[in-house]
């Protein structure tokens, strides 16, 4: 048997990783002695877990991943570029697009069917900048397409009667933090604090220093029973965010 080859604490490994790998796969694509055992597997990791944590209660809750996201991919190219944008909506992409076109208007100005001026709605400037079918320009074009953002998430266990972690537990947490700097795969700088990524950076496009909060990856530890994480922004001494509450515990 495959069992014989490896070793108690090897196998333990092995079956905490398919419980964690099931979010990610299609029950339909298992057997059904298959989704039996990782059920089972399941039940005795949060058994495991509430006998680990005795100064939590024994009630917790499973919080799935997140669904994947879907982002908006506009490819437009002409002789002298090929760029490609992401957007996060159908809208905002003819948009960027539309710009584009009403800047270089003037190369389809006189031909039948073409206004002086541009539409100021964006999906129709494209259509008659490019034609109906995209064609009308052979060395110029666009593609506007949806593409879903598939990021492997995990299965969190997290008691229903929160408690942020208390004063030693954070200060260790704080002594552990890393900075992630810039790398030449243009990676951001951010900071990690017990899973939580701060993302700090100048933004020249916007014009201004951006910061971003990234909280998908934050330790169970921090996340309510709701599967949001206790938060406050401030900037200076002003308060612009502020969802620190302990929700189900004590406020």
């Amino acid at each position: 048997m495959i069992a014989a080859r490896f070793n108690p604490p090897d196998i333990e490994c092995l079956v905490k990783t398919a419980v964690e790998l099931w979010e990610d796969i299609d029950p339909s694509d298992l057997s059904e002695h298959q989704q039996d055992t990782l059920n089972r597997a399941r039940d005795a990791m949060l058994a495991e877990h509430v006998d680990q944590q005795p100064s939590f209660p024994e009630v917790v809750t499973f919080i799935s991943p997140r669904p994947a996201g879907q982002a908006w991919v506009l490819r437009r190219w002409d002789r002298h570029e090929n760029e490609m944008t992401l957007h996060a909506d159908e809208d905002s992409a003819l948009a960027d697009l539309g710009e584009y076109i009403r800047r270089v208007w003037e190369n389809v100005v006189g031909e039948e069917g073409v206004p002086d001026q541009p539409p100021t709605d964006d999906r129709e400037t494209a259509r008659l900048y490019y034609g109906p079918e995209r064609n009308r320009r052979p060395d110029e074009g666009y593609n506007l397409y949806a593409e879903d953002i598939v990021k492997r998430g995990r299965t969190r266990i997290v008691p229903l009667d929160f408690r942020f972690p208390d004063e030693d537990a954070s200060e260790e947490a704080n002594r552990d933090a890393i900075f992630h700097p810039q790398t030449d795969d243009n990676d951001l700088p951010c900071v990690e604090v017990d899973g939580v990524l701060v993302f700090a950076y100048l933004d020249h496009e916007a014009g201004a220093v951006r910061i971003s909060v990234h909280l998908d990856s934050a330790e169970d530890r921090l996340v309510r029973a709701d599967g949001t994480v206790p938060l406050r922004v401030e900037v200076e001494d002003t308060v612009v965010l502020e969802d620190s509450r302990q929700k189900g515990g004590d406020a």
